[in-house]
Parts: structure tokens; sequence; C-alpha cells
């Protein structure tokens, strides 16, 4: 789900104080722009994006252990594979950070307080609401004195805000219309031979078993809260990719030797992979491999993965 994001960041000494920044700006800006004129350009754009995430789990464990000597042994082997894919929708752009908000707030301390009359006013009128104050204050800035607009014109310039440019990005389902498929099979055996020995009395004991289950998930059934929790975030500062992979549980039927039949779910974990590297346009891939456990068989889990922006 998509997450709202501030357009203008700054760090303010008073409760009041990221509305001075907007609120003198905008009457400084409407005190030297010619009638009619629009002010400056917002420092913020982020488009809706869409992208395409399609990976892979793959878990391959064997274990063998034995006893010569003693003429017992016991093996195992596990497979277990996941794949999905889905069609994301989040956002991809930049914001800018202020970097000069509190000297821009001192610079502008003469300015306001000649206009604190018109900012107590807004504030009493506009509370917390930023586009009241940001209007409110383009009102007072319309009926600048000439004297204000003099002190306007001179602080123009001090108070120039410097911006730091941050590329950014975030996707998840729509929770309106998810679209993913998730498939998973997983399959084992193990058999053993072991030595069962009594008072008198000695005798080997073997069995075998084999294990296979299949599952899948297409975002169709259930409440969005039981979409899966799929996310790709983007930090274009450090062009770092995180994305979090859902994972699936799945009913495993097993039958061992005599034809006794069971069952049990096992789930292929969600995985997080961070500090994968993206430049930010065009697609991406990668692979990653882990040593895990899976039913306690040492593993190994291979992930492979393609992030695709712009691609609904």
């Amino acid at each position: 789900m998509t997450q709202q994001h501030t357009p203008l960041r700054t760090v303010a000494p008073r409760w009041h104080g990221r509305f001075l920044v907007a609120g003198l700006a905008a009457a400084i800006g409407l005190a030297m722009s010619p009638p009619g004129t629009a002010g400056d350009v917002s420092p913020y754009e982020v488009k809706d994006n869409y992208a395409t995430l399609v990976y892979s789990i793959e878990i391959t464990g064997h274990t063998h252990k034995e006893n010569a000597k003693a003429g017992t042994y016991a093996d195992a082997t596990v497979h277990q594979r996941l794949d999905g894919s889905f069609h994301l929708k989040g956002e991809q752009g930049y914001g800018s950070s202020v970097d000069n908000a509190q000297e821009i707030i001192k610079q502008g301390e003469p300015l306001r307080q000649a206009m604190m009359p018109a900012i107590q006013q807004a504030m009493a009128t506009c509370g917390d609401d930023e586009d009241c104050m940001t209007a409110a204050m383009m009102k007072a800035g319309a009926s600048m004195s000439p004297a204000q607009r003099e002190m306007a014109r001179t602080a123009k310039d001090r108070m120039a805000p410097k911006l730091t440019r941050h590329d950014l990005g975030h996707w998840a389902l729509d929770p309106m219309k998810p679209r993913c498929s998730l498939h998973a099979v997983t399959q084992g055996s193990s058999r053993y031979r072991s030595l069962d020995v009594g008072e008198g009395y000695s005798d080997y004991v073997t069995g075998s078993e084999q294990r296979r289950g299949q599952g899948h998930d297409d975002c169709t059934t259930g409440s969005i809260d039981d979409l899966p929790n799929v996310r790709a975030e983007w930090n274009g500062d450090t062009r770092i990719l995180k994305l979090d992979l859902p994972g699936l549980s799945v009913d495993e039927q097993a039958k061992d030797a005599d034809g006794k039949a069971s069952t049990k779910q096992v789930t292929i974990r969600d995985i997080e992979l961070d500090e994968l590297h993206w430049s930010g346009k065009g697609p991406q891939s990668g692979q990653r491999t882990r040593k895990v456990t899976a039913g306690g068989i040492p593993a190994t889990m291979t992930i492979r993965w393609t992030f695709t922006p712009d691609k609904a």
C-alpha cells in the first residue's frame, strides 16, 4: 500500500517554524512576482509507477549418517521450491529537503515580527492545516505595506532555500486490484537402519518415508489483511534496493514403507533481501545463496529475482 511522503522537510525550533518557512516564502514570492505569475515549482515530484517482481526460492539439502561397524545408517533429503510473480503499484520520483531551514527562520525574523499579527491570525484560523496557512500568508503578502514589501525584497536572497534532492521509490500490492501468483512444491525422503537392542536380543529395524506437497496463492481469496506482504523500497541516495519476498505454507503428505500416511504443514518462510544495488532505471536481476535448515536437514537456499519497473 502506498505511503505518503512530506513534500518539504524542514527542522524548526518552534511549533510554527514549518509554517514560517512555507508562509514567508509564499509571501516573499508573491511580493517579488509580477501580477499573474506563479510561484516557484515545488521541489517534489513523485509519479505513480508500476513494477513487476518475479522470483524463485529453492531449498535443497541432504544428510547421511552411517556407522559401518554397527551396520546402521540414516539418510534424508529435502527439496522445496517457491515461484512468485507480483504486479506492484507504487511511486518513484524524488523529494527535496531544505538544508538551511534554521538559517531561513533566523533571516526571516524581522519580517516575521512585522507580519506577526497576520501570522497569529492565520494560526488561529488554520490550526495544523499547512495549505490553509500558506494561502493565508499569500493573502497577507498581497496586502503588504510598501515598507514590508521592501523588507521582503531584501530578505528574498538571504532566505533562498538550499535544497538537496533525494531519489526514492516504493512499491506494494494494489489492495483494490491485487495481482499475484505463488506456487510451491515440496518433496523429500528418508530411510534408516537402526539397531534395536534389548535384554537377550538385538535386531535391525529399517524404515523409509516419501513426502510430497504443493500449494498456491493467486491473491483472489481472503481479505486485504490476508494478502502476501510483498514490498520493494529504493533509496536513491545509496542506490540500494530492498525486497520483501513472501513465502507460502504447504500441506505435505507423507507415506512410510508400511503404507501409513500422515500430513504436516511445511512453510517456506518470507525472505528479506537488502543491500541490493540498483541504478533506479530498467530491470535488475540478482541471485543470493544462504545456508539454512529445512526439516532438520542442512540445506542451501538459492534466491533468484528480477525487478522490473514501469511494467504493469
